[in-house]
């Protein structure tokens, strides 16, 4: 007979949900009574689950330090929770035996329970933001009248500039900056119209790809642990964050689906592709995001998660430092594109688990967190960007 525990990679909330009386609120007499539920927040299946009485009797009866035999055909309430990932079983069911193998991974990769359940519970798959197959470089009127009923409707955003009230206020001289540096930060910014027709250069692929995730060096410290430099930070030194470019249109690159080896900067191809699959599949990727799917590079930012948790073992912080480690990766490609005269941008609107799939990525010991990407822009500019000006808009 199969055991069960329970699994620790779970929370539990409760709601009040209307039970209306639909006679009642044609009158107008009552307002709808409310009936407190509890739902559950699944890790193992990314989903939330609502529980009756019985399924929470049952589940608060079994440890999750211990396998709990089953002297008998599990019950309906046992199927339901093992069904939706809140208990475990050691049975070769095909259809519960990944939940279990899940719920050991993310224990022996030493997942905090906080960070698992935001990673995994904001992961989208087969997810589609845009509508149809429009003009990439083009803004559509559903879109702007999005856009505007939603300003209509909550009114404009707080301000750009937040205000307090001091004692003093010191003006600062404002000194314009003339060297390179400061020059390409003013020239960063996002790109949503790339060039379809002239390729990017492999030189400028080869500047991209060492120059912001490339090894530049190596360090040991206090405990003998080979550090590597790279050109961004990374909390503990560790640098767990995976480059997987997919290329569409590079000169001497065949289209493709790659991963960038940083030790030796090279490209291993896995996946072959023409250009146009390259483009529809980083679209998807990035859930139907075109103007972006036409970027020459996409590069898809994996955390590499056990190597994270190796020092930063079931710590709350642990999550946050992968997130800045992708953030500041994001920020140097934006320079290093802007001192190249490329386009670059960077998307947390991803279909995690369809990449993940593609990818032959586990999701627990390495996981999709971003995307960025570069290319050459397009002629003139997208109606999709906005042109700045130093002086501020009348109001």
């Amino acid at each position: 007979m199969a055991r069960i525990r329970r699994t620790v990679y779970a929370c539990f909330y409760a709601e009040d949900d209307p039970l209306p009386d639909i006679a009642a609120m044609l009158s107008g007499e009552i307002p709808p009574p409310t009936e407190a539920r509890l739902g559950a927040l699944a890790v193992l299946t990314g989903q939330r689950h609502r529980l009756n009485r019985s399924e929470l009797d049952v589940l608060l009866s079994v440890p999750a330090d211990r396998w709990t035999e089953l002297d008998s055909p599990p019950s309906e309430a046992i199927r339901a929770l093992l069904a939706k990932g809140l208990l475990v079983s050691d049975s070769d069911d095909p259809a519960l035996a990944p939940l279990r193998d899940r719920d050991e991974a993310l224990t022996d990769n030493q997942w905090n329970l906080y960070s698992a359940l935001y990673h995994y519970m904001t992961q989208w798959g087969g997810l589609e933001l845009t509508e149809g197959e429009l003009d990439p470089a083009e803004l559509s009127e559903s879109s702007r009248s999005v856009a505007k009923a939603h300003v209509a409707r909550y009114g404009p955003p707080p301000s750009a500039f937040a205000e307090h009230n001091g004692t003093r206020e010191i003006p600062l001289p404002g000194a314009e900056r003339q060297s390179p540096l400061f020059r390409t930060l003013l020239a960063r910014r996002t790109t949503r119209s790339f060039d379809s027709i002239s390729p990017m250069a492999l030189d400028e692929l080869d500047a991209v790809l060492r120059y912001v995730f490339g090894c530049h060096g190596y360090a040991r410290n206090a405990a003998d642990v080979v550090c590597i430099k790279r050109t961004s930070p990374s909390g503990g030194g560790l640098h767990p964050v995976e480059a997987y470019p997919i290329i569409s249109n590079v000169t001497d690159v065949p289209p493709g689906i790659y991963h960038y080896n940083a030790q030796r900067h090279s490209l291993t191809m896995l996946e072959s592709l023409d250009i146009s699959e390259a483009r529809r599949l980083a679209t998807f990727f990035m859930c139907g995001q075109k103007y972006f799917g036409m970027a020459h590079a996409t590069f898809i930012l994996t955390a590499r998660f056990d190597r994270n948790q190796w020092k930063y073992r079931r710590h709350q912080k642990a999550y946050a430092g992968i997130l800045m480690d992708a953030a500041h990766l994001s920020q140097t490609l934006y320079l290093a594109a802007a001192e190249l005269a490329l386009g670059a941008f960077v998307t947390l609107a991803l279909n995690s688990r369809d990449i993940e799939e593609r990818l032959a990525l586990d999701g627990v010991k390495e996981g999709v967190i971003a995307a960025i990407g570069c290319g050459r822009p397009a002629p003139g500019q997208s109606p999709l960007e906005l042109s700045f000006s130093s002086e501020p808009p009348e109001v």
